[in-house]
């Protein structure tokens, strides 16, 4: 997690902040200040929220501001600053609003926040660096070049594997993308397993698992997904595929079972 957000997801640090008169002489605070000062009503429920258990609303709006904050402090850093810009221009140069750029950059940072189970003193920059990397492909993605994609890893199935990759790949794309393209991550990941294990058979589970890894792998080899993130994303699909958890067979088999104990009750007691 970025020191800036750790830091001033500590309320207490943030309400002191706000307190506080001047520009910080802090890059981080001032940072942050910057931020928070744009969201009026933000820091008017902090500042009420001061000694108390602050709403959940407030807490994500915490997290945001942080990571907003964030965000300006990236791109002023010597070492990831100049790869951040870089995306940014990347995306511009094909089409993106530079708030829109900047959203990304941002989720860039959340994700690496909150979207695996690491440790929060920890900034993983490296995954961060190789993530911003991909926002450069990411930004050449079409509608013809997933048509491609889809095209090329469905033929490689076989007329026996054709409609499942097919079925899969699309599936993780509109899980990941359907408000464009952008890091596929966990959230999505989850997203797309739910809904395969929801249309496949329970035999088929592993398969279409096998099939999303595949596509992944692809992905992988035209620059869309690093290699620490397919590493990330295939410890996932590993152990979804080992669990099985979210087969709608075994959610099946639980209701049979319960109606089962049921029967026997209902003998038991006529």
């Amino acid at each position: 997690m970025h020191a800036l957000i750790s830091r001033f997801l500590d309320l207490a640090v943030a309400t002191s902040t706000l307190e506080a008169s001047g520009t910080p002489s802090d890059p981080d605070a001032a940072a942050w200040l910057s931020e928070a000062t744009r969201e009026p009503k933000f820091r008017d429920a902090l500042m009420r929220a001061k000694g108390k258990t602050a709403s959940p609303n407030v807490q994500q709006q915490a997290i945001v501001i942080a990571v907003r904050a964030a965000t300006t402090r990236l791109l002023e850093d010597p070492a990831l600053g100049p790869a951040a810009k870089g995306a940014i221009v990347a995306l511009e140069t094909e089409g993106a609003s530079t708030d829109e750029a900047r959203s990304l950059i941002s989720q860039v940072l959340l994700e690496e926040a909150f979207g695996y189970a690491e440790d929060p003193d920890h900034f993983d920059s490296a995954f961060v660096a190789e993530t911003l990397a991909s926002l450069h492909a990411l930004a050449k993605v079409t509608a013809d070049v997933v048509d491609d994609w889809l095209e090329r890893f469905a033929k490689a199935g076989g007329a026996d594997g054709k409609a499942l990759r097919l079925s899969v790949a699309e599936t993780l794309l509109d899980a990941a993308w359907s408000e464009g393209p952008q890091p596929i991550g966990p959230e999505h990941l989850d997203d797309a397993l739910q809904t395969i294990a929801d249309s496949v058979a329970e035999s088929e589970f592993p398969k279409a698992v096998d099939a999303v890894s595949a596509f992944l792998a692809l992905l992988a080899t035209e620059k869309i997904v690093g290699v620490e993130r397919l590493a990330r994303l295939g410890a996932i699909l590993e152990s979804a595929k080992l669990s099985g958890e979210g087969s709608p067979d075994d959610e099946d088999e639980d209701e049979d079972e319960d109606e089962d104990e049921d029967d026997e009750g209902d003998d038991e007691e006529s």
